[in-house]
């Protein structure tokens, strides 16, 4: 009797949690602070041109990111106008491996008006990617991307992923909380807080059943 009621359980958890999705790894710049003013996500904020020079990162976010990768930082990349003096932003994600076979990358941004302004020019890994967005002033929007193939094999040559962001002319004024990078595609990917699967719970609820079962036994043996 025992048998049947702890096998079937035990064989439950395990085919679900075989079959629950693998998490996606994710690799951060930034740290999803509502660009250091908390400014919710794909909502307005409160910028004008007279803050135009806004940098909202920590100390703790300065030191985490070097002088190129722009986070928290409205009008980056347009020199005269932010606190870093270049025109490309750079995002370099290292120590990736060679065993990629999907992915995405995540932005938080602001105020991309590729058509009032012009457009930026953004590359993966040297490869050109499409970033004519048209949000308007004063938007923010978290995008992903999924990678495409050239994008993969780079990586997997490479072992790395740096993302650049040329104004290359654009008159645009944009800024960006975070960029995230993930092993898996954007629908597969929650770049919030991953609850346990319920798999787990399964899985967990079989074992802790089979030890009792068998700590009810040896208290009859002892008995």
């Amino acid at each position: 009797m025992k048998k049947t009621i702890v096998k079937p359980l035990c064989l439950a958890g395990l085919l679900a949690l075989a079959a629950a999705p693998v998490s996606a790894t994710t690799w951060m710049i930034g740290d999803n602070d509502g660009y250091g003013a908390g400014i919710p996500d794909n909502a307005n904020h409160p910028f004008n041109g007279s803050s135009a020079n806004y940098d909202g990162r920590s100390a703790a976010e300065m030191a985490a990111t070097n002088g190129a990768q722009y986070t928290d930082t409205y009008s980056t990349t347009h020199p005269g106008y932010g606190p870093q003096p270049g025109t490309v932003a750079t995002f370099v994600f290292e120590g990736l491996g060679n065993g990629w076979t999907e992915g995405s990358m995540w932005f938080d941004m602001a105020d991309f008006q590729a058509s009032t302004f012009g457009a930026v020019k953004t590359t993966y890994n040297g490869i050109a990617q499409n970033w004519a967005f048209n949000d308007g002033f004063p938007s923010t929007k978290i995008r992903f991307f999924d990678l495409a193939q050239d994008v993969i094999d780079s990586i997997n040559s490479l072992g790395s992923l740096t993302v650049a962001i040329d104004r290359a002319g654009s008159g645009d004024f944009y800024g960006f909380d975070f960029a995230l990078l993930s092993d898996r595609v954007g629908d597969n990917t929650n770049i919030g807080e991953v609850p346990l699967p319920a798999a787990v719970w399964l899985f967990g609820s079989g074992v802790m059943g089979l030890l009792g079962l068998r700590r009810r036994k040896s208290a009859v043996a002892v008995a």
